[in-house]
């Protein structure tokens, strides 16, 4: 169920503003650590609302900027999002991304420590900022042993080896020498860091197969505490259909990779809408010869347009 409404008509537009005004995963870092929080986040969304408004009437400055990515993976359009929210919207200093630190091996090589997601300088804050980004989407499994886990869609990624990679590695990158003496090259000085983490977590169905997201309880991410106000969804296998219905005569949507971060929004006579007998055909037919997961999104109709009220994953048949 989606708790943020964003009154942008173009996708990505709609998709930048999640970037900012979306509740991250966590709710607290690990001591000595940091996180970019949901009230700094909301602040500058709220802030900047005119701008995103006036890009909603002309988004080629947007699309313009991000026709400049070499990738099409999630992540990286995640990454070029927040670079354009930073550099376009914030208007920061210094602005850099995806710096790399080496370090010399006495063989003469040098072999790469890290890098620098964001380095940037906001007009508020006296000491050079080091952001480390992530979108991610996990889904709550039990191991054999009853204890539970967070585990990507495609059944790799875990969540905790993540995050601990993130706090223990990437987030203590300026403390090393090399760090620092790249950073002293740039005239950056010494760097505050901080983690930037949003994403969706999808629950199982209860024993009923209903998905009531206000009612979940999130499980515990021993060291990490899981934000209260972060995006939740559901999944289940494909024998496990028909999907949970939250909603009076919804229509379905399958959704793209790169149209996984924003709340849906569709116009009355989009063509890829359907009922829920069709979506069950779609799945039939698409886990007939594949098992790669679908993400599907349940639309309400609120005047004049459909949107989101819950998503999931349906995964291939366990």
């Amino acid at each position: 169920m989606t708790d943020i409404v964003l009154p942008y008509g173009h996708p990505v537009v709609r998709d930048l503003a999640w970037v900012m005004a979306s509740p991250g995963l966590l709710q607290a870092a690990p001591e000595g650590q940091a996180l970019v929080t949901d009230d700094w986040c909301r602040h500058v969304y709220t802030t900047h609302e005119n701008h995103l408004r006036q890009l909603d009437e002309n988004p080629a400055p947007l699309l313009d900027a991000l026709s400049k990515c070499k990738s099409h993976r999630l992540g990286i359009y995640f990454e070029c999002l927040l670079h354009y929210w930073l550099k376009t919207v914030l208007c920061v200093q210094q602005l850099k991304h995806n710096v790399p630190v080496f370090q010399l091996q006495e063989t003469g090589g040098k072999r790469t420590l890290g890098e620098f997601d964001f380095l940037f300088r906001a007009a508020e804050q006296k000491s050079v900022q080091h952001w480390e980004a992530t979108v991610k989407f996990y889904l709550q499994k039990t191991d054999d042993n009853g204890q539970s886990y967070w585990v990507g869609p495609g059944n790799r990624d875990r969540f905790d080896i993540k995050l601990d990679r993130l706090f223990r590695h990437q987030l203590k990158l300026p403390d090393f020498p090399e760090a620092q003496a790249c950073l002293m090259r740039m005239g950056a000085g010494p760097a505050r860091s901080a983690a930037f983490i949003k994403g969706y977590l999808f629950y199982p169905l209860d024993e009923t197969g209903a998905f009531f997201p206000e009612q979940v309880d999130a499980v515990t991410l021993a060291p990490y505490g899981l934000s209260a106000s972060h995006h939740k969804g559901w999944w289940l296998h494909w024998k496990k259909m028909p999907v949970p219905v939250t909603t009076v005569d919804p229509r379905w949507v399958v959704l793209p990779k790169l149209r996984w971060l924003s709340p849906v929004c569709h116009e009355p006579a989009e063509a890829t809408l359907m009922d829920i007998n069709a979506l069950m055909e779609h799945c039939e037919t698409h886990f007939r010869y594949q098992d790669s997961p679908l993400l599907v999104a349940e639309l309400s109709w609120q005047s004049p347009v459909w949107l989101e009220v819950s998503r999931g994953f349906v995964l291939a048949s366990s």
